[in-house]
């Protein structure tokens, strides 16, 4: 049975800051998985890659063998801490930033 999350060398340069390097990963299907680690270590960048969010500096990153998209969207949810939204964005730039979802 193929993983539902499968990272290949995976990798995330920021400027100034490389945030993953090289993860290599697989997580089986009906598991609960905790991400742990210090502030800056790389969870929520991982996170946001996993839902299309981010996009990979190198590596590769399938969810249910699909590289992240439209389709992987109605299986992988993020809910961050705090708003990304900015003050500035009116309820039709809302409607449209969400539109694929």
């Amino acid at each position: 049975m193929e993983p539902i999350l499968q990272c290949k060398n995976l990798t995330k340069v920021f400027p100034g800051k490389v945030a993953l390097s090289g993860v290599n990963l697989e997580i089986g299907r009906g598991r609960i998985v905790g991400l742990l680690g210090p502030n800056g270590s790389g969870k929520s960048t991982l996170i946001k890659m996993c839902n299309g969010l981010l996009t990979p500096t190198n590596g590769e990153l399938f969810i249910d063998g699909n590289t992240p998209g439209i389709e992987t969207k109605r299986i992988v949810s993020y809910l961050p801490e705090r708003t990304y939204l900015n003050d500035w964005m009116t309820v039709r730039n809302l409607v449209d930033f969400f539109d694929d979802f």
